[in-house]
């Protein structure tokens, strides 16, 4: 019996140390082998191909693999990547990343790894709403809606952070999840008039001689407030017009800075948004607290979303290998006449974009 006991504490011990799996570039670390296996070569793929979108080849081999730490649980999905930049070169950087399977191989790790590319290329810390926003520009189709829904419902309520104080924060704002939004919005606008590497030559001369020259050289603008005009109007312009919607329903933090580390982070670690809170789970470490943000405004006015019922997305995740374990219980399907529940412009609840953790 004592024999017995013993083998099943050793068992739990060792399924308790999880398993390492060394790719060129990361060691990962995470509960079983074949998940180790499973997001090291999703990392490498998506180190190689994120690199090839933005800067037209792949990154060199790195002098170190970064340590990728990985949990797998059915909280909301979160990452956390730290550097240590010094000599003009990234010194160090490991990655943490924790949620579902399929949300962190979908998102959380592309989210992740962009963060590596932007630090390889500037050599130093990013401007916080281009390297949290540019990195959304890597998450999936899903991720990238809820930005846009929450951009939007943030311009309804008037708590934007003004274009010219959002490109010149160096840390993470009381308004965080308007960073998040904003950032996404505005790097999605200009590599979309543009872009990627147009995108980064105007981060590059904003952070070195100001945002007016950067708008003016590189998207005709006279000043940084005639290019958050043109990105309003373009947001009202692009309004999604019911007959687009109906198709899409039948057819998706930041860091703490000290000294030379910087940790990017995508979990908010301040409450952004006061009223109507809606508590959005747990952080990347002890010291962070749950988010929350706002109810969309209904006002008929508005000029950024539409004011005609938007029926709430259904939980989608992006394709995976089938070796990949589905979190999520079969969508039921009604034939017939077509039927919408409440109307709602919130972010639906069943699954939460990177930056937006969940209960």
């Amino acid at each position: 019996m004592r024999r017995g006991s013993l083998i099943l504490v050793l068992l739990g011990v060792l399924a308790s140390m999880g398993a390492q799996f060394r790719t060129t570039n990361f060691l990962v670390d995470a509960p079983t082998p074949q998940i180790a296996q499973q997001i090291g070569q999703y990392a490498e793929q998506y180190r190689r191909d994120r690199a090839i979108a933005w800067l037209g080849r792949e990154m060199p081999t790195w002098p170190q693999p970064c340590p990728l730490h990985v949990q797998i649980n059915m909280e909301g999905p979160s990452g956390a990547t730290s550097f240590h930049f010094g000599q003009g070169q990234v010194l160090s950087m490991k990655m943490e990343i924790q949620g579902p399977l399929d949300r962190l191989l979908a998102s959380v790790l592309p989210h992740e790894i962009t963060h590596t590319v932007f630090a390889y290329y500037f050599r130093q810390p990013v401007p916080r709403w281009a390297d949290e926003g540019g990195s959304v520009l890597s998450e999936d189709e899903l991720e990238r809606d809820r930005h846009d829904k929450l951009t939007r419902s943030i311009l309804n309520q008037g708590r934007q952070i003004p274009l010219r104080r959002l490109l010149s924060l160096k840390e993470y704002p009381r308004e965080v999840m308007c960073l998040y939004a904003q950032g996404f919005s505005m790097s999605d606008y200009l590599v979309k008039r543009s872009d990627r590497h147009t995108f980064l030559a105007f981060i590059a001369q904003g952070m070195q001689s100001g945002w007016d020259g950067a708008a003016q050289s590189y998207y005709g603008h006279r000043s940084v407030e005639e290019l958050e005009e043109a990105w309003l109007k373009h947001l009202r312009d692009t309004k999604l017009q019911p007959d687009i919607l109906l198709a899409k329903e039948q057819g998706k933090t930041p860091g703490m800075q000290t000294g030379r580390n910087i940790v990017r982070l995508t979990a908010p670690p301040v409450q952004p948004l006061d009223p109507s809170p809606v508590v959005r789970g747990q952080m990347a470490n002890n010291d962070q607290v749950g988010q929350r943000f706002a109810t969309p405004s209904t006002n008929p006015d508005s000029g950024w979303q539409p004011v005609y019922p938007i029926p709430a997305d259904p939980v989608r995740s992006a394709p995976l290998p089938a070796a990949v374990p589905t979190q999520q219980a079969p969508i039921p399907v009604r034939l017939g006449t077509p039927q919408f529940g409440p109307v709602s412009n919130q972010v639906p609840a069943g699954a939460s974009p990177v930056g937006f953790p969940q209960q």
